[in-house]
């Protein structure tokens, strides 16, 4: 987790840490930077940054001390730090003032590991935290207070699992994941079918892969196969609020935004986005690359770097 440091550093200091160059813009000493911060809320110890031209007057009306740039734009009168990407150079910057500091190794008094449980080296445990029989939890993992994590399941080296994460039986996360409170991984996924008349309850005996490097967001589900695994690529990122059926196969680098549900079956290719409260039909195929729009209903699949709108979803040169 990022923790604010008590660090000061100049704007030519900054550009070494970030891999830019430092551009005095006309000031006639150097300012301090403590601090990163938006446009609308830098003060005179902050850097801030701008990614466009179309940001500049804001930048020239902020009271940032410094500012990250692309190529050669430049706020008069203040310190540029020229960079070829400034979402990068953003990142390097927070590592200064907002590293990530892991949380001490070790097991809390009040945590519950079965002693068939295997924990890695670094790994830290949370108070109220339950490890059931069988489970494995890899190197440096950090597992956050009132987590559970089910039997036989497994959570990979580096990942973190905010407060409140069930990672539930035979469950399989990657390493370097990121579960945010309140995810639910491996509850049953909805399938009934009616027999002789009377709606069953289908039981669901698969299970959950969550793949490298995937962050799911606050209170998103993830259900079990009936048969099989529901699977997620690796590094997608999906927001809070997302619902996925059991036994989806999500591709790789998929964006999933908050309030989308995804029946079951759903097959995406990789590179996929999914903007807000999109539905998707169980079964659909989604081509690799394709774009959902807000709100959109998809029935449908949709081909490789397809684009869709609307309730049904159409193609956009065809939606309303």
């Amino acid at each position: 987790m990022r923790r604010k440091q008590d660090v000061t550093v100049t704007p030519a200091e900054l550009a070494k840490r970030v891999g830019g160059q430092v551009d005095a813009g006309g000031a006639s000493a150097q300012p301090d930077l403590s601090g990163v911060a938006t446009l609308d809320d830098a003060g005179p110890a902050d850097v801030s940054f701008l990614t466009s031209e179309c940001h500049l007057a804001e930048a020239e009306a902020s009271r940032a001390a410094a500012f990250l740039a692309p190529g050669d734009l430049r706020v008069a009168g203040r310190p540029c730090i020229a960079v070829e990407n400034v979402w990068k150079a953003l990142l390097a910057a927070l590592d200064v003032f907002w590293p990530d500091e892991p949380a001490p190794a070790g097991v809390h008094a009040s945590a519950v590991v079965d002693r068939t449980a295997r924990v890695g080296d670094g790994v830290s445990i949370g108070p109220l935290t339950v490890v059931e029989a069988g489970a494995e939890i890899g190197e440096g993992a950090e597992i956050g207070a009132q987590c559970y994590i089910g039997r036989d399941a497994r959570v990979g080296a580096g990942s973190l699992l905010y407060v409140g994460v069930k990672v539930l039986e035979r469950v399989q996360v990657g390493g370097n994941a990121i579960l945010h409170s309140g995810v639910v991984l491996g509850t049953d996924g909805w399938k009934y079918e009616v027999i002789d008349g009377v709606p069953k309850k289908i039981p669901q005996v698969g299970t959950v892969v969550i793949e490298d490097g995937v962050e799911i967001g606050a209170n998103s589900c993830v259900d079990r196969a009936f048969l099989g695994e529901t699977r997620v690529g690796a590094a997608c990122g999906i927001d809070n609020l997302v619902q996925i059926g059991h036994n989806c196969r999500i591709g790789p680098r998929n964006f999933i935004c908050s309030q989308v549900g995804i029946s079951g079956s759903v097959k995406t290719g990789a590179g996929c986005i999914f903007w807000g409260q999109v539905g998707i039909a169980d079964g659909a195929t989604i081509g690799d690359r394709a774009t959902v729009n807000g709100q959109s209903g998809v029935r449908d699949d949709i081909p490789v770097g397809g684009e869709v709108f609307g309730s049904p979803a159409l193609p956009m040169g065809e939606a309303a």
